[in-house]
């Protein structure tokens, strides 16, 4: 049998892992950047080279001079760009630093709640035993008891009379000569006509047995108020006969030090949701600054493929291609060395960018295992399966489900279900032999019998974990 807290324990443990994953293939898009800001560094150079050499139509000082102006432009783009890449890189250790701190106040506040809840349940225990040897308190909640039972069932009652009002009203209403009986007040007093036309009217009213016919309308239509109004007197003997009860077990649970446990139970609950939200909010930010980081790495619009676009453009629609057939016709061995490195580079840079590419989908891929691992880990603290009563089949394989969806084996949707079927809470009955108290408070908005807190198997607000 393993403890929900262990199962939680192990989906840290490979977040944890998978985020270490995702920094390693970054640094190596880092690296892979690097490289290609250098060739294409290169290539920039050489594309100058040829430009300078085979622009016949312009002189060589305003070649130099336009080119220095369009690098100017551009270099000023990537220096704004290389300043925000840096901020990032500066921002990204501080903000994983801020996630592993939120993570661990997550962890402590939910220790401590773990630890009052034991205290909650054992305090609970003896209040229960107390409570169980008054004839008084098994009196008033036996007579609770069934006040609710008489409550829900006259609910019930209610809400099947206005179905039933609702389903065969319309149809007495519809019928003409029913209508046309109940408006001429066929049967009462008060009767429209003369002799004649009431004579005519009560033997029509004799044919389609309209007395019968107006008797169920009219129980249907009074039905839905006879039963509110049971309902309304119901409530109000429960509302009554709570107070007492409810008033008897507070003097055992204040005498027995439970209600500070209870409180403090409340505050460490609360204490548990905002840290929940400050490490969400962490892993939010950590997540838009790594994908801010790998924007910013996009090779596209970078200082030297700027540069390029810039020149090619300059160039008045020359291709590099056309650089290099104009300067191998030229015959100055300057040209052949251009080309060649030209050459070089561009194949150099198709390799990287190739590799580059790669390595992109792979950061992508972990990112989005990252972000759906985070988003089970989410669904486990809102059921509450790590909370201390929480426990888990021994023949689920944890680390083997998690890995099958980080390879893609397992869908989001699989690893939740076959979690959700091997686990299951240890009721705090069993500890005390089951009954329960009659109302009151709980950690989160728990109570007693009625409320699902101690004999229950209910528990903190969110469903029962703890």
């Amino acid at each position: 049998m393993h403890t929900g807290e262990d199962i939680h324990d192990s989906m840290i443990s490979r977040i944890r892992k998978v985020r270490r994953q995702l920094d390693r293939a970054e640094q190596r898009i880092d690296a892979l950047q690097g490289q290609l800001a250098e060739a294409g560094e290169r290539r920039c150079a050489t594309l100058r080279a040829l430009a300078e050499l085979h622009l016949p139509g312009m002189t060589e000082e305003a070649i130099g001079g336009t080119l220095a102006e369009m690098e100017a432009d551009i270099r000023a783009i990537f220096d704004e760009k290389k300043d925000r890449l840096a901020e990032v890189e500066r921002l990204i250790p501080g903000q994983r630093g801020a996630v592993a701190e939120a993570e661990a106040a997550l962890a402590t506040v939910t220790r401590s709640l773990n630890e009052t809840g034991r205290e909650r349940a054992r305090l609970a225990h003896i209040v229960f035993e107390e409570l169980q040897a008054m004839s008084r308190w098994q009196s008033l909640f036996a007579q609770v008891q069934r006040l609710e039972a008489r409550v829900a069932a006259s609910e019930k009652r209610h809400e099947a009379a206005r179905r039933e009002q609702a389903d065969k009203v319309p149809a007495y209403e519809r019928d003409p000569l029913f209508a046309y009986l109940a408006r001429r007040g066929i049967g009462t007093a008060h009767a429209a006509g003369n002799a004649i036309t009431r004579g005519l009217d009560r033997w029509v009213a004799g044919v389609m047995q309209y007395a019968d016919a107006r008797a169920k309308y009219d129980f249907l239509k009074a039905l839905p108020d006879h039963a509110a109004a049971a309902l309304a007197e119901d409530r109000a003997a429960l509302a009554a006969a709570t107070p007492p009860l409810t008033r008897l077990e507070t003097e055992v649970v204040d005498r027995n030090g439970l209600t500070p446990v209870l409180e403090r139970g409340e505050r460490l609950y609360a204490q548990r949701e905002d840290a929940r939200r400050a490490l969400r909010e962490a892993e939010t930010t950590l997540r838009d600054l790594t994908t801010e980081f790998a924007a910013l790495h996009d090779e596209r619009g970078s200082y030297y493929e700027s540069a390029i676009d810039g020149i090619e453009a300059y160039l008045d629609g020359r291709t590099p291609d056309e650089l290099a057939a104009m300067a191998r016709a030229s015959g100055d061995p300057r040209d052949d060395l251009l080309v060649a490195d030209l050459h070089a580079i561009d194949d150099e840079l198709a390799g990287l960018r190739a590799h580059l590419a790669t390595r992109n989908a792979e950061r992508d891929r972990i990112a989005d295992r990252l972000a759906g691992l985070e988003d089970l880990r989410d669904q486990f603290e809102a059921d509450d399966w790590n909370g201390r009563r929480s426990r888990f089949d021994d023949g689920l394989d944890i680390n083997a489900l998690l890995l099958g969806y980080l390879a893609g084996s397992h869908s989001h949707g699989h690893v939740h279900r076959a979690l959700g079927r091997s686990q299951h809470f240890v009721p705090i009955g069993d500890s005390f032999g089951g009954g329960g108290f009659s109302s009151g408070g709980g950690f989160g908005g728990g109570g007693f019998s009625s409320g699902g807190g101690f004999s229950g198997g209910g528990g903190f607000s969110t469903g029962g974990g703890f």
